[in-house]
């Protein structure tokens, strides 16, 4: 975790660290449950033995668990990218990259990220401040 600095108590975007590594951490899942819901989409499965129970019960619908476990996802999707959209305006996906991907700034500078340093750190902070609120 060396590559985030904790917000100071004097910033403008300040959160207790617990609050911003939490938001850092749940940035970083971003790529995990866009992947996951693409994975659910396929709800014909058998039975699997890999648990310690197999699930025997006549009232279980697969389908609706998958269901359930895509809305949960997209809703945590939806989330991060209402956050940077309010956030990033027209550096979004630069934004994106940075914070759900891991990507650094000199890595985004070389793709062609138009701000500079300062810009960045401030949008990605405030990001970090309004993800906190949000989850």
């Amino acid at each position: 975790m060396s590559k985030y600095r904790i917000p100071n108590e004097k910033s403008k975007y300040y959160i207790p660290r617990e609050d911003y590594l939490t938001a850092i951490h749940y940035s970083l899942r971003y790529p995990l449950w866009k992947q996951e819901v693409s994975d659910i989409a396929n709800t014909a499965r058998g039975i699997t033995y890999d648990k310690d129970k197999v699930q025997s019960s006549r009232n279980y619908d697969s389908t609706f668990e998958a269901a359930i476990r895509i809305e949960e996802k997209q809703h945590k999707i939806q989330l991060v990218d209402d956050t940077i959209e309010m956030v990033g305006d027209d550096l979004a996906d630069f934004l994106r990259m940075g914070v759900c991907y891991g990507l650094t700034f000199e890595q985004l500078k070389g793709k062609g990220m138009p701000c500079e340093r300062d810009k960045y750190y401030l949008m990605r902070r405030r990001y970090y401040y309004e993800l906190s609120k949000k989850i």
